[in-house]
Protein backbone atom coordinates (compact mmCIF):
# COMPACT_ATOMS: atom_id res chain seq x y z
CA UNK A 1 0.00 0.00 0.00
CA UNK A 2 2.98 2.44 -0.05
CA UNK A 3 2.08 5.80 1.35
CA UNK A 4 -1.80 5.18 1.88
CA UNK A 5 -3.78 2.99 4.38
CA UNK A 6 -6.42 0.36 3.34
CA UNK A 7 -8.62 2.47 5.64
CA UNK A 8 -8.76 5.57 2.54
CA UNK A 9 -10.28 3.17 0.44
CA UNK A 10 -13.61 3.75 2.75
CA UNK A 11 -13.41 7.87 1.13
CA UNK A 12 -14.88 5.88 -1.82
CA UNK A 13 -18.91 5.74 -1.49
CA UNK A 14 -18.10 1.64 -2.85
CA UNK A 15 -16.40 0.65 0.27
CA UNK A 16 -17.44 2.87 2.95
CA UNK A 17 -19.99 0.66 4.63
CA UNK A 18 -16.98 -2.10 4.68
CA UNK A 19 -15.20 -2.73 8.00
CA UNK A 20 -11.91 -1.94 8.78
CA UNK A 21 -11.82 -6.32 8.73
CA UNK A 22 -13.28 -6.56 5.71
CA UNK A 23 -11.01 -3.87 3.83
CA UNK A 24 -7.98 -5.71 5.26
CA UNK A 25 -8.98 -8.27 2.39
CA UNK A 26 -7.94 -6.23 -0.12
CA UNK A 27 -4.26 -5.72 1.29
CA UNK A 28 -1.99 -7.70 -1.02
CA UNK A 29 -4.22 -7.10 -4.07
CA UNK A 30 -5.02 -3.33 -3.80
CA UNK A 31 -1.85 -0.42 -5.80
CA UNK A 32 -1.31 2.65 -4.70
CA UNK A 33 0.20 4.75 -7.88
CA UNK A 34 1.25 8.47 -8.96
CA UNK A 35 1.14 9.86 -12.19
CA UNK A 36 2.50 13.13 -13.55
CA UNK A 37 0.36 15.55 -15.51
CA UNK A 38 0.28 14.28 -19.23
CA UNK A 39 0.50 10.79 -18.60
CA UNK A 40 -1.61 7.69 -19.54
CA UNK A 41 -2.90 5.84 -17.37
CA UNK A 42 -4.12 3.10 -20.21
CA UNK A 43 -4.93 3.46 -24.28
CA UNK A 44 -8.21 2.42 -25.89
CA UNK A 45 -8.04 -0.85 -27.06
CA UNK A 46 -5.44 -1.73 -24.36
CA UNK A 47 -6.48 -4.97 -22.01
CA UNK A 48 -8.98 -4.45 -18.88
CA UNK A 49 -6.30 -4.97 -16.45
CA UNK A 50 -7.13 -2.32 -13.96
CA UNK A 51 -10.30 -0.83 -12.13
CA UNK A 52 -8.84 2.35 -11.09
CA UNK A 53 -9.59 4.94 -7.70
CA UNK A 54 -8.96 7.96 -8.31
CA UNK A 55 -7.86 10.06 -4.41
CA UNK A 56 -6.67 13.12 -6.19
CA UNK A 57 -6.52 14.97 -9.57
CA UNK A 58 -8.48 14.79 -12.87
CA UNK A 59 -8.75 12.66 -15.76
CA UNK A 60 -9.66 12.80 -18.98
CA UNK A 61 -11.53 10.21 -20.82
CA UNK A 62 -11.08 10.69 -24.60
CA UNK A 63 -12.21 8.14 -27.67
CA UNK A 64 -10.84 8.60 -31.14
CA UNK A 65 -11.92 6.93 -34.28
CA UNK A 66 -9.51 5.31 -37.34
CA UNK A 67 -9.15 9.52 -38.42
CA UNK A 68 -7.96 10.58 -35.14
CA UNK A 69 -10.93 12.82 -34.62
CA UNK A 70 -11.95 13.16 -30.80
CA UNK A 71 -15.30 10.92 -30.46
CA UNK A 72 -15.86 10.68 -27.20
CA UNK A 73 -14.88 13.45 -23.97
CA UNK A 74 -15.16 13.32 -20.42
CA UNK A 75 -13.70 13.98 -17.30
CA UNK A 76 -13.37 12.03 -13.87
CA UNK A 77 -12.72 13.95 -10.44
CA UNK A 78 -11.53 12.78 -7.00
CA UNK A 79 -12.89 9.72 -5.34
CA UNK A 80 -14.46 8.52 -8.27
CA UNK A 81 -14.01 4.93 -9.26
CA UNK A 82 -13.79 4.32 -13.13
CA UNK A 83 -14.27 2.59 -15.37
CA UNK A 84 -17.32 0.86 -14.51
CA UNK A 85 -18.78 0.66 -17.76
CA UNK A 86 -18.10 -2.93 -19.35
CA UNK A 87 -17.86 -5.19 -15.70
CA UNK A 88 -17.99 -8.64 -16.47
CA UNK A 89 -17.96 -7.92 -20.63
CA UNK A 90 -15.28 -6.32 -21.68
CA UNK A 91 -11.73 -7.32 -22.64
CA UNK A 92 -9.83 -4.03 -23.60
CA UNK A 93 -10.38 -0.30 -22.57
CA UNK A 94 -12.77 1.65 -24.83
CA UNK A 95 -11.54 5.19 -23.93
CA UNK A 96 -8.10 6.39 -23.17
CA UNK A 97 -7.18 8.33 -19.76
CA UNK A 98 -4.91 11.07 -19.65
CA UNK A 99 -3.92 13.01 -16.63
CA UNK A 100 -5.30 16.40 -16.58
CA UNK A 101 -3.06 17.12 -13.48
CA UNK A 102 -0.77 15.17 -10.80
CA UNK A 103 -2.43 12.02 -9.57
CA UNK A 104 -2.41 10.02 -7.06
CA UNK A 105 -5.02 7.00 -6.51
CA UNK A 106 -5.46 3.30 -5.84
CA UNK A 107 -5.80 0.53 -8.61
CA UNK A 108 -7.32 -2.82 -8.11
CA UNK A 109 -6.57 -6.10 -11.10
CA UNK A 110 -10.45 -6.33 -12.74
CA UNK A 111 -10.77 -10.12 -11.78
CA UNK A 112 -10.38 -9.09 -8.24
CA UNK A 113 -12.56 -6.46 -8.56
CA UNK A 114 -15.29 -8.08 -10.23
CA UNK A 115 -15.10 -11.16 -7.90
CA UNK A 116 -15.52 -9.23 -5.21
CA UNK A 117 -18.84 -7.48 -6.06
CA UNK A 118 -20.43 -10.27 -7.23
CA UNK A 119 -20.10 -11.91 -3.71
CA UNK A 120 -21.15 -8.31 -2.49
CA UNK A 121 -24.62 -7.28 -3.68
CA UNK A 122 -24.92 -4.00 -1.92
CA UNK A 123 -21.62 -2.81 -3.68
CA UNK A 124 -23.40 -4.14 -6.99
CA UNK A 125 -26.05 -2.09 -6.57
CA UNK A 126 -23.92 1.16 -5.82
CA UNK A 127 -21.89 -0.08 -9.26
CA UNK A 128 -25.55 0.11 -11.19
CA UNK A 129 -27.02 3.33 -9.69
CA UNK A 130 -23.36 5.16 -10.62
CA UNK A 131 -23.99 3.93 -14.72
CA UNK A 132 -27.67 4.60 -14.39
CA UNK A 133 -26.21 8.43 -13.06
CA UNK A 134 -23.51 8.38 -15.83
CA UNK A 135 -26.26 7.42 -18.43
CA UNK A 136 -28.96 9.86 -16.94
CA UNK A 137 -26.46 12.91 -17.53
CA UNK A 138 -25.28 11.97 -21.28
CA UNK A 139 -29.13 11.68 -21.88
CA UNK A 140 -29.73 14.72 -20.57
CA UNK A 141 -26.88 16.41 -22.74
CA UNK A 142 -28.70 14.71 -25.57
CA UNK A 143 -32.15 16.24 -25.28
CA UNK A 144 -31.52 19.59 -24.50
CA UNK A 145 -29.03 20.86 -27.37
CA UNK A 146 -30.06 24.17 -28.87
CA UNK A 147 -28.88 27.04 -30.41
CA UNK A 148 -24.80 26.69 -30.60
CA UNK A 149 -24.76 29.53 -27.84
CA UNK A 150 -27.29 27.59 -25.83
CA UNK A 151 -24.78 24.24 -26.07
CA UNK A 152 -22.02 26.58 -24.19
CA UNK A 153 -24.03 27.82 -21.85
CA UNK A 154 -25.17 24.21 -20.87
CA UNK A 155 -21.92 23.11 -21.00
CA UNK A 156 -20.68 24.95 -18.10
CA UNK A 157 -23.53 24.05 -15.99
CA UNK A 158 -22.45 20.06 -16.38
CA UNK A 159 -18.69 21.00 -15.37
CA UNK A 160 -20.04 23.32 -12.89
CA UNK A 161 -22.27 20.35 -11.40
CA UNK A 162 -19.52 16.91 -12.20
CA UNK A 163 -16.27 19.05 -11.80
CA UNK A 164 -17.08 22.45 -9.19
CA UNK A 165 -16.30 23.00 -5.88
CA UNK A 166 -17.71 26.18 -3.61
CA UNK A 167 -15.24 28.92 -3.15
CA UNK A 168 -15.32 31.74 -0.11
CA UNK A 169 -18.19 33.50 -2.17
CA UNK A 170 -20.41 31.72 -3.43
CA UNK A 171 -19.01 30.93 -6.53
CA UNK A 172 -18.07 27.61 -7.85
CA UNK A 173 -14.70 27.07 -9.39
CA UNK A 174 -13.87 24.14 -11.76
CA UNK A 175 -10.63 23.34 -10.56
CA UNK A 176 -9.98 20.37 -13.68
CA UNK A 177 -7.64 22.60 -15.70
CA UNK A 178 -10.19 22.75 -19.15
CA UNK A 179 -9.23 24.79 -22.75
CA UNK A 180 -12.11 26.43 -24.93
CA UNK A 181 -11.40 23.60 -27.30
CA UNK A 182 -12.16 20.93 -25.22
CA UNK A 183 -15.55 23.22 -24.41
CA UNK A 184 -16.31 23.35 -27.86
CA UNK A 185 -15.88 19.78 -28.39
CA UNK A 186 -18.15 19.12 -25.24
CA UNK A 187 -21.04 21.35 -26.15
CA UNK A 188 -20.21 20.43 -30.47
CA UNK A 189 -19.76 23.93 -31.66
CA UNK A 190 -16.75 25.98 -32.85
CA UNK A 191 -14.19 26.94 -30.31
CA UNK A 192 -14.97 30.63 -32.32
CA UNK A 193 -18.31 30.27 -31.07
CA UNK A 194 -17.09 29.24 -27.08
CA UNK A 195 -14.75 32.24 -27.25
CA UNK A 196 -17.42 34.79 -28.33
CA UNK A 197 -19.89 33.65 -25.51
CA UNK A 198 -17.13 33.34 -22.57
CA UNK A 199 -15.60 36.89 -23.49
CA UNK A 200 -19.78 37.77 -23.14
CA UNK A 201 -19.48 36.41 -19.89
CA UNK A 202 -16.59 37.62 -18.60
CA UNK A 203 -17.30 40.80 -19.81
CA UNK A 204 -20.70 40.40 -17.49
CA UNK A 205 -18.61 39.13 -14.13
CA UNK A 206 -20.32 36.00 -14.26
CA UNK A 207 -16.94 34.10 -14.94
CA UNK A 208 -13.60 34.50 -15.25
CA UNK A 209 -10.29 31.93 -15.49
CA UNK A 210 -6.44 32.15 -14.56
CA UNK A 211 -4.29 28.96 -16.36
CA UNK A 212 -7.60 27.32 -17.59
CA UNK A 213 -9.45 26.89 -13.85
CA UNK A 214 -12.71 28.73 -14.59
CA UNK A 215 -14.57 30.45 -11.43
CA UNK A 216 -18.13 31.16 -11.93
CA UNK A 217 -18.62 33.99 -9.84
CA UNK A 218 -22.69 33.79 -10.84
CA UNK A 219 -23.80 30.78 -11.09
CA UNK A 220 -27.39 31.30 -10.68
CA UNK A 221 -27.38 33.28 -13.56
CA UNK A 222 -25.63 30.67 -15.57
CA UNK A 223 -28.45 28.36 -14.82
CA UNK A 224 -31.07 30.20 -15.89
CA UNK A 225 -29.20 31.04 -18.99
CA UNK A 226 -29.28 27.77 -19.77
CA UNK A 227 -33.05 27.32 -19.33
Amino acid sequence: MNQYSIKDLKKFDLFSDLSNDQLQLFKSTVYWRTYKKGQFLFIEDDPRERIYFLLKGFVKLTRTNQSGKMTYCDYVKSFTTFPCGGLFTDSTYHFSAEAVTDLELFYLPTKVFEEHIKKNRSQLIKIVTSLSDILKTHENRVQQLANAQQRVIQTLTYLMSDLGVYGSKDEIIIECPITTTEIAYLSGTSRETVSQVLKQLKEEDILSCKNKIWTIHKPETIDELAG
